[in-house]
């Protein structure tokens, strides 16, 4: 019996028993799953035939087919919301992300994630919906702008000048507050995560530059004011809880418990020629933003 928050990765292989057999009724007798529970597997996008993500229920199974279901159980979803697009210019669409929602898929789904939800609402065609993608990445539990786009080719060329045409500030509440009022943070952080999926800093890692300000004091937390000028995974997460500083609510770099992880996307410039003339964003934190 499954519990709520486990993460499940299940693997099997079709046998000439059950070929012919639709796919929900392969997964609930592979895996013993109720046809309930495979059909919201499916739906979900948690379901991989042959190596392919497979939302087909009723796909024909083949002798010898790998399937693979990965499920987290018990999950609360954060649903997308038409208050969060603050900006649209198709393809472009940028939109403010709540913490907790899903940026681009996950393994064990990609119903209700935000491209999910936001091509729905924005009623795209299927073409247009299997190009939408995030131009840049926010961490589930980061909240803040964050732009889209519906177009293959204009998610290349953003990206190909992100690094020289876009500067992005982000909000941090740390504790306990830093003995320094501004901090250039330059350290290098390993490529790849640990088992517990974090990143560490190393000297052979990729290298990695932060600003930090502080703005603000209260007791023995600071709001902080942060510029990522490389744009690495988990950066400035790293660099602040390597200084002794780790965000609140981020527990896993070491932070204090916190209804949220207190860090938010706080403005986005992008300048030409990422776009033709210069578009500038603040959004302030959320109202859960607390400390």
């Amino acid at each position: 019996m499954s519990k709520p928050g486990e993460f499940i990765d299940l693997k099997g292989r079709v046998t000439t028993a059950l070929a012919g057999q639709r796919l929900d009724q392969g997964l609930a007798e592979v895996f013993t799953l109720s046809r309930r529970r495979s059909r919201r597997a499916i739906d979900e996008g948690g379901v991989y035939l042959n190596g392919k993500r497979c939302r087909t229920a009723g796909r024909k199974l083949s002798c010898h087919d790998n399937i693979r279901v990965v499920m987290l159980e018990g999950e609360r979803l954060i649903p997308f919301t038409p208050a969060q697009l603050v900006w649209q210019q198709p393809p472009l669409y940028l939109i403010h992300k709540k913490s907790g929602q899903y940026a681009q898929e996950a393994l064990h789904r990609s119903r209700g994630t935000l491209p999910d939800e936001l091509a729905r609402h924005l009623e795209l065609t299927p073409a247009q919906a299997s190009e939408l993608r995030p131009v840049h990445r926010l961490d589930r539990d980061t909240s803040g702008l964050m732009l889209f786009s519906a177009s293959a080719a204009m998610l290349q060329h953003l990206q190909a000048h992100w690094h020289d045409a876009v500067e992005k500030r982000y909000l941090a509440v740390v504790s306990p507050a830093p003995d320094w009022d501004d901090q250039r943070i330059r350290l290098a952080i390993d490529r790849n995560r640990d088992a517990h999926g974090r990143y560490h800093l190393s000297p052979d890692g990729r290298a990695c530059d932060s600003e930090a300000h502080v703005v603000e004091r209260r007791d023995n937390r600071a709001l902080v004011e942060l510029v990522p000028h490389t744009g690495r995974s988990h950066q400035l997460r790293v660099h602040l809880s390597a200084l002794g500083c780790p965000i609140l609510g981020d527990s896993r770099y070491g932070g204090k418990p916190h209804p949220r992880l207190m860090l938010h996307a706080v403005s986005l410039c992008i300048r030409p020629p990422a776009l033709p003339e210069t578009k500038q964003w603040n959004q302030p934190p959320e109202e859960n933003w607390q400390w």
